[in-house]
């Protein structure tokens, strides 16, 4: 018989059946660790192709680049895990995933330290406001026409006031049109009408030379205007509202609570609506795109485009324009309030030749789903 303190291939009597149970949960961890990296990887891969390929090619799967910041994040824990475990090669390889990564990083957040330093502007720097204002209606569909009016009112230095989803059919909206007209008497004003309504309107400062627009019937809608800055320069501006993403106040605060995990064929009917509707917006821009090559002047492209950065839409916008969030912007980038103020999908774009000057979201004008872009943005020296 055996007695305290034998032991069998120098090991304690007892020793090895604790070993070995550490040894099975030290496997099965791994083995997670490797399901959980290798799936969160292959999703990572599919968020970076999203801007460069059509929608209709990924199908369901393109809602995946909207959640690329929190893949990434994902995939860099598993990274350190990897680590963690000392298992470098298995680290390497994940962290190979993260490279491409990391020239995309300003699409979503910049650091103070490291943006570019704002310019004060001056005569050559045209400064842009653009806001999908949800029709003059707050959270609780209640009229807000008052409220953008003292807004609005209190707007400093700005040139151009692109809005998107503006409606004429509600009590007071006459006193926003009486407001631009004081301000910009010199200037002008466009607007754009599908179905009998209103969608989209241009205020500017400067004289308004020329427009028009392009309807999407149905994928989304733009307008152009020209305008004379200096009397010397003239700048076209596209105000967008492209499809919606067709996700509602009730998609959105389930999703937020995470009922909707509990509701599988709804989950995949906004899964579909949000893929489709990204095929949509894609067909589009590709049409909006060839006018926009088009231009002979000096470009700045605003609006909502209802997409991500890491989207088909934002990636061919994006083709040879600057993004104002991206040289100038600071901190984490969003301009939808829903769906935990994550998503940045409303923009400033303008030509390479121009030149951002300073970029600001306003957190605090909280009437719309949308919160209001504002760009500095300066011309070229002649």
């Amino acid at each position: 018989m055996s007695k305290k303190g034998d032991t069998y291939n120098n090991e304690p009597f007892g020793q090895p059946k604790r070993r070995a149970k550490r040894t099975f949960l030290g496997a099965l961890f791994v083995i997670l660790l490797l399901a959980v990296t290798i799936s969160l990887s292959v999703a990572l891969v599919i968020a970076y192709l999203t801007p460069y390929v059509p929608p209709a090619t990924f199908g369901s799967l393109t809602i995946v680049g909207i959640f690329a910041p929190i893949l990434y994040m994902g995939v860099a824990v598993c990274m350190l895990l990897w680590l963690v475990t000392g298992r470098w090669k298995s680290a390497g390889i994940v962290a190979l995933f993260l490279i491409p990564g990391l020239f995309r990083v300003s699409d979503f957040y910049n650091v103070d330290f490291i943006r570019k330093v704002e310019s004060k502007p001056d005569k050559r720097t045209i400064t842009i406001l653009t806001h999908n204002i949800r029709g003059f209606r707050d959270d609780s569909n209640n009229n807000v026409v008052d409220g953008y009016v003292d807004y609005y009112a209190a707007l400093e230095d700005v040139d151009v006031v692109c809005i998107q989803e503006y409606t004429r059919n509600i009590r007071g909206v006459e006193r926003i049109d009486s407001l631009f007209d004081a301000r910009f008497e010199r200037g002008g004003m466009r607007e754009v009408v599908e179905g009998g309504e209103v969608v989209l309107r241009t205020y500017s400062v400067y004289p308004i030379i020329a427009s028009g627009d392009i309807s999407g019937k149905g994928r989304g809608t733009s307008q152009w205007v020209d305008i004379l800055v200096n009397k010397s320069d003239t700048v076209r501006i596209f105000n967008n509202h492209l499809h919606t993403m067709s996700i509602s106040a009730d998609d959105s605060e389930d999703i937020e609570q995470g009922r909707i995990l509990q509701d599988g064929d709804r989950m995949l009917s906004i899964v579909n609506r949000i893929a489709n509707n990204s095929s949509i917006r894609a067909d589009y821009v590709d049409t909006l795109r060839m006018v926009i090559e088009a231009t002979p002047h000096e470009r700045i492209i605003c609006g909502d485009f209802n997409d991500t950065p890491m989207s088909y839409v934002y990636g061919e916008l994006v083709k040879n324009h600057k993004d104002a969030f991206v040289e100038c912007g600071s901190g984490y980038g969003y301009t939808f309030r829903p769906m935990y103020n994550t998503l940045r999908i409303d923009y400033i774009l303008h030509s390479e030749g121009m030149t951002s000057q300073g970029y600001a979201v306003d957190v605090d004008m909280t009437l719309s789903d949308h919160l209001p872009v504002r760009a500095d943005i300066k011309l070229p020296t002649k």
